[in-house]
């Protein structure tokens, strides 16, 4: 016995005839049922009037070029707006 625990090897148990825990079966979901009469109508179920879509506006970005980030307010503007940043130095990443 001494030379297994010395090689790092020792004696799993054996689980095989060992029963699991029987746990009880899960409870029904709490949500309330919905009734067929007091879902939404359906699109194709006659309401007559058509609803237009929905439009979404997009926003355009701006690209960014050479003449755009060399201009005034491109980036000779940062220096102006960091000036009163202080850096603290060392240990203050």
């Amino acid at each position: 016995m001494l030379e297994q625990e010395e090689n790092g090897l020792f004696e799993i148990p054996d689980y095989e005839h060992v029963e699991d825990e029987t746990f009880p079966p899960f409870p029904p979901p709490a949500s309330p049922e919905r009734d067929p009469a007091d879902a939404e109508p359906e699109e194709g179920s006659g309401s007559g009037v058509p609803v237009p879509p929905k439009r979404t506006v997009k926003r355009n970005l701006p690209k960014l070029d050479a003449t755009r980030l060399t201009s005034e307010r491109g980036l000779p503007a940062l220096r102006h707006v960091f000036d009163k940043t202080k850096f603290k130095g060392k240990g203050h990443e």
